[in-house]
């Protein structure tokens, strides 16, 4: 009977261990991730820039078609300047609650910008690259824009760990579908994205339809496009933009 109870005991131990090593690393490896490396980057960049016509799983074939057609420059958030300088993590801020609404933690003055091209050198699409807290992990994403700097062309999350079938449903074709045509700031400049939970009554060019089921992953997509294309984020390089669109000439850009 001792060695019963022993036995029965140990068993029990041994699932409460399996159980709190099993939420410990849902919690941990689930929820942050790696950064993401620049190959993946570069496949993402250019999916969301439209230019995979067909599933290509030729990772050269990727890179020479990023290498022909994207342009990646810097930009200074708080300027909307572009920049030669490299040294992006310096002078990054630790973001109060209150001003994190993406929850991305920490804001550095320097960020990456891109610029898909065509075989002419005409610059076709702007691409943001976009992070923010999901419902339980950070959510990376790449986000075309056209040449006006407000009009979504495409949009495409490329690392997540969202609930599978809810959340995860981020990287659905189906659902990217509603997002060109939006747009993402009003007149005076402003972001302007709303997601909605469900079928919109009234849906309008700001307006996306949610994820249904998934009511966090939704807000933290609209959290972090807005926050984003906001002041915080690509804002002043966007107001740069809209009142001078010749910077986005090709040959500039290649030369900086």
């Amino acid at each position: 009977m001792r060695k019963g109870k022993i036995i029965v005991v140990s068993m029990m131990v041994f699932c409460v261990l399996v159980f709190f090593i099993a939420i410990a690393w849902f919690v941990l490896y689930q929820g942050e991730m790696t950064e993401p490396s620049g190959e993946d980057k570069h496949a993402a960049i250019v999916h969301a820039a439209g230019l995979l016509k067909t599933e290509l799983k030729d990772k050269q074939s990727i890179e020479k078609m990023y290498q022909r057609s994207i342009i990646a420059r810097k930009v200074n958030l708080d300027s909307g300047e572009f920049v030669t300088d490299n040294r992006v993590g310096e002078g990054c801020k630790t973001l109060s609650p209150e001003h994190d609404p993406a929850q991305i933690r920490q804001r550095c003055p320097l960020a990456d910008i891109y610029f898909a091209k065509d075989k002419n050198d005409k610059i076709q699409s702007i691409i943001i690259p976009v992070s923010g807290k999901g419902a339980k992990s950070m959510m990376h994403a790449f986000l075309a824009l056209g040449l006006d700097g407000r009009t979504v062309k495409n949009l495409y999350y490329y690392q997540q760990r969202e609930t599978p079938f809810l959340g995860a449903r981020v990287e659905d074709e189906n659902w990217r579908k509603q997002w060109p045509g939006k747009i993402l700031l009003d007149n005076n400049g402003k972001p302007s994205l709303k997601i909605v939970q469900g079928k919109s009554a009234d849906p309008d060019e700001n307006t996306i339809d949610g994820i249904s089921g998934a009511t966090l992953t939704s807000i933290g997509v609209e959290k972090s496009i807005n926050y984003w294309m906001g002041e915080q984020g690509y804002g002043h390089f966007l107001q740069r933009l809209a009142h001078d669109p010749n910077i986005l000439n090709a040959s500039t850009l290649i030369s900086p």
